[in-house]
This record gives structure tokens, sequence and C-alpha cells, in this order.
């Protein structure tokens, strides 16, 4: 199971590493270019501001300077989520998840969630109210190649990939271990 959610997702290997860990997802798994994590970590310090990465890590400058020193365009849009449904162009978020920043790809958008290739937990889900508020509302994607791009983005087969149970949202919020518990049936039901 978690060797699937990783399928189109490039795992991090440090804790400070989902920058360049969802680079390299956009890369490999949107634009056909294999770049390893490590490519993209080692390229983007080197190119990036290594005093302000040492304090508080990567950033969309240093993923813009790493792609700009190998020939891509890319650059961060301030837009709505409806704006990138429209377009269907997969890109790099920042979301705030209890209080720690964390990059993640855009993969897809469907009428109640988004699809993350998210690079600690895998391909994800996320309901769209709940995206919105955890994101800044900035979205970095690439200028060129965008023939690629939207043939990578809302991929049937990854959203497909997700084990859900089949009741498609019909119901709210599961119950507990406790209240299931509570459910059993006693001797006197019998």
């Amino acid at each position: 199971m978690q060797a699937r959610r990783f399928n189109t997702v490039v795992r991090q290997q440090y804790d400070f590493s989902c920058g360049s860990a969802a680079l390299a997802t956009l890369l490999r798994y949107h634009y056909g270019d294999p770049r390893t994590e490590e490519d993209v970590f080692r390229g983007m310090w080197q190119d990036g501001d290594q005093a302000q990465i040492r304090r508080v890590g990567f950033s969309l400058l240093d993923m813009k300077r790493y792609l700009a020193a190998r020939g891509l365009r890319a650059d961060g849009y301030k837009v709505g989520i409806q704006d990138i449904a429209k377009r269907g162009i997969p890109g790099i978020a920042l979301i705030t998840v209890k209080k720690y920043r964390h990059f993640v790809v855009l993969k897809g958008i469907s009428k109640n969630e988004v699809l993350l290739g998210d690079p600690s937990l895998g391909l994800r889900t996320m309901p769209i109210a709940e995206f919105v508020a955890a994101w800044n509302g900035i979205y970095f994607v690439l200028n060129s190649r965008l023939d690629l791009a939207t043939h990578a983005f809302n991929v049937h087969t990854q959203w497909a990939s997700l084990a859900r149970a089949p009741t498609d949202g019909a119901f709210l919020q599961p119950l507990s271990q406790q209240a299931l518990a509570l459910a059993a049936p006693f001797y006197s039901d019998f």
C-alpha cells in the first residue's frame, strides 16, 4: 500500500527536503524529466541563498533559480483554486498544516477534493475547503512545455490508485473505535 502511494511521488529523504522532493515530483511525473530528489536538492543548494536555506529551508525562489539554471522558465502566481482547475496545470503549492509549512504538488482537482503529491505522505486527497484554508494562494508552475503539463493533470489512474470506501463521501464522519464498540450486541439482545 505504501509503495503505491509513492508510485507517482518522490519521497522526501529529510525533514526539511519537501521542496526538493516536490520539484523532483513535478519534473519527473509531469514533465518527463527523471530528476532525483538528491539532484534537485544539490542544485537548489548550489544555486540558492545558502545562508537563508540554512535558516528557513528552500523557497519557491530557490526552485525558480534551479529551473532557470537548467533553461526552464517558472513563476509563482497568486491564483484561486478555480483558476487552477480551469487551466489544468500541475504545480507546487505551499500549505501550512499544524503550523508546519510544507510543499506539495497539486496533481488534480475534482468537484470536492484536490489530489496532492505529498513528499512525506505520498499520493493523497484533501477536501478543497481544507486545502484552500491551508494554502498560501501562490501556485508555482513551469511556463514551458504546457502540452506535457496539461496531459499530466487530473490523471484518472492516479485518482483510481487511491484506496477508497465505495461510499463516494455519502457519510460525513466515521465513528470512533469506542463508538463502534458500544454498538456490539449484548447477550440479552439475542
